[in-house]
């Protein structure tokens, strides 16, 4: 994880708990809904993934995530983190585990805080780029959580 060599804010604290939640051999889907506001709203991959949108519907949609894939493992990094106001912004590496195969995803995460819970959460990384770590057609990347 890179070296953050200023004082955190507390959203800041809040969403590298909520990250930090996700690393390990499995994600711990109740830390991580703990800290969810209930009107959360959370797109996986803007623009392509569904929109969950409630707290429930989060925690369904993460267990389901946790049976795809392993939480991030070895090599999982943060990278940086910004904010202004209740909008936290966080650049990661992240590697999971999917099947026997590990896939790399670079990712920029927007979290929305509220309440002192997370709001939103919108991830942005290239489906092209795990489609192929993958070896599938980067239009079916969200096929198994739309059904």
């Amino acid at each position: 994880m890179a070296k953050i060599d200023r004082a955190l804010t507390d959203n800041e604290r809040l969403v590298l708990d909520f990250v930090h939640s996700a690393y390990g051999a499995t994600m711990d889907v109740n830390a991580m809904t703990a800290l969810l506001h209930e009107d959360f709203v959370w797109q996986l991959n803007v623009p392509l993934s569904p929109i969950v949108r409630g707290r429930d519907a989060a925690r369904a949609a993460l267990e389901q995530q946790a049976g795809l894939s392993s939480g991030m493992v070895d090599g999982s990094e943060i990278r940086s983190v910004v904010s202004t106001g209740d909008t936290v912004v966080v650049e990661r590496v992240d590697v999971n585990q999917i099947g026997e195969t590990p896939v790399t995803f670079y990712v920029a995460a927007i979290f929305e805080v509220r309440d002192g819970l997370i709001a939103g959460w919108r991830e942005y990384w290239d489906t092209a780029h795990i489609a192929k770590q993958l070896g599938i057609d980067p239009l079916l990347m969200f096929d198994q959580l739309e059904s």
